[in-house]
């Protein structure tokens, strides 16, 4: 299946999770903030959270400045 991670397309194997995407990415679970179709998924529900084909996942990573 194809979803896209920060708008940027992305191949999955059928059945893989929000946690199995952010593996794939690459990017650390730590000090991030996820959504699915825009709805925010907490850290405890990506393990269980299940993609279909087309879902789009936005990324949103912490960081400090002033």
């Amino acid at each position: 299946m194809t979803v896209k991670i920060n708008d940027k397309p992305t191949t999955l194997a059928d059945g893989a999770t929000l946690a199995d995407a952010l593996m794939e990415a690459g990017v650390m679970p730590e000090g991030i903030a996820t959504a699915l179709n825009g709805t925010v998924v907490s850290s405890d529900k990506r393990a269980s959270t299940q993609l279909t084909d087309g879902d789009n996942i936005l990324i949103i990573k912490a960081f400090y400045g002033g």
